[in-house]
């Protein structure tokens, strides 16, 4: 499209690293872009709500809608924000966030991690982590290693199996 700008930022706003690994939330600016549905910046980005990556040459590839919100303790927690604290540990390769339910607290967050190769870290080191950069609202109260997420034939993570599977 002419006249358009696309840029992929993290939680905090900032570019994301063009290495088609660091994700973010795409957002664009131009003529004819506004969506009414859609949320726009005081400076004229339109946030998507879809993340993906970039690649060195500035091409985008889409990995899902960030439409997953998630209320605990009556506040609502971005799957994607604590996605992104916890992607910044080097032993997490693949992640999803959850409200999953718990009998004594109700719904809570849940973080299922698959790991890199090579790294061991604890439940509880990974909980550590994620407080240093989020608010209590928004950190995981639990941790689930898994060897793989399920996934579609497409490769689009099955939430809902996640939830079944693991109560």
């Amino acid at each position: 499209m002419v006249d358009t700008k696309v840029r992929i930022v993290n939680a905090l706003g900032n570019d994301v690293e063009r290495n088609s690994k660091e994700q973010g939330e795409i957002i664009v600016k131009g003529s004819g872009v506004m969506n009414q549905q859609q949320q726009m910046s005081s400076d004229g980005w339109v946030h998507t709500g879809d993340i993906g990556t970039m690649d060195e040459s500035g091409h985008i590839n889409m990995i899902k809608m960030n439409k997953d919100i998630t209320k605990h303790d009556g506040d609502p927690v971005s799957s994607f924000e604590v996605e992104s604290v916890l992607y910044k540990h080097p032993a997490v390769r693949e992640i999803v966030v959850l409200a999953t339910p718990d009998q004594e607290l109700g719904d809570i967050i849940e973080a299922f991690i698959v790991l890199n190769e090579g790294y061991q870290p604890t439940k509880q080191e990974l909980l550590d982590f994620s407080a240093q950069q989020l608010a209590p609202s928004d950190r995981p109260k639990q941790i689930t290693f898994l060897d793989e997420l399920p996934k579609t034939p497409s490769g689009k993570i099955l939430r809902v199996q996640l939830k079944q599977n693991y109560k």
